[in-house]
């Protein structure tokens, strides 16, 4: 079964950045990477809100210092057993941040001339993040993935408001 990856070339925020540093964290058997710029923060002893009625990936809403942040399992959305410890880790700041639930604490990564490496073919992703990854990075036997939260995050909301509606 063929792979339709995006152009690599959607990624250039974090193709520019894996020169250096990112920052990776783990779903599961999934690795995925997120510029080490982009405001990230593990979030501990605050309460998850559920909201009735929403799908089982949502878990509710979350205040952090005044903003309303959506919480989506990623475990749920794609079937993922989660680990035994898991943290809730926000990404982005204000009206796009978004928290997910991890498996671990998040870990600094390195760029292509230190511990990432290109692998000579992409490894097999579940259907519903494969338009949203753009690339492979391998680190330590461990496959790691670019992943457009914000398009995928994006897609998950307008799903599920075109399924209220009808």
């Amino acid at each position: 079964m063929a792979i339709d990856y995006p152009d690599q070339r959607d990624a250039a925020p974090l193709t520019n950045e894996l020169a250096q540093t990112v920052l990776g964290f783990r779903v599961g058997e999934l690795g995925f990477l997120l510029p080490a710029s982009l405001h990230c923060e593990v979030i501990e002893r605050l309460p998850v809100n559920p909201i009735p009625n929403v799908e089982p990936w949502f878990s509710g809403l979350l205040n952090i210092r005044g903003n309303i942040v959506p919480v989506v399992d990623l475990h749920c959305l794609l079937g993922a057993s989660p680990g035994k410890k898991r943290y809730l880790f926000a990404v982005d700041r204000g009206d796009k941040a978004v928290a997910l639930w991890i498996d671990g604490y998040p870990q600094i990564l390195t760029g292509p001339d230190r511990s990432l490496q290109v692998p000579e073919a992409l490894p097999i992703l579940p259907v519903r993040l494969q338009r949203y990854v753009s690339g492979a990075y391998w680190c330590s036997g461990q496959a790691w993935f670019p992943l457009q939260f914000g398009q995928l995050f994006k897609a998950l909301g307008c799903g599920y408001a075109a399924k209220d509606t009808a």
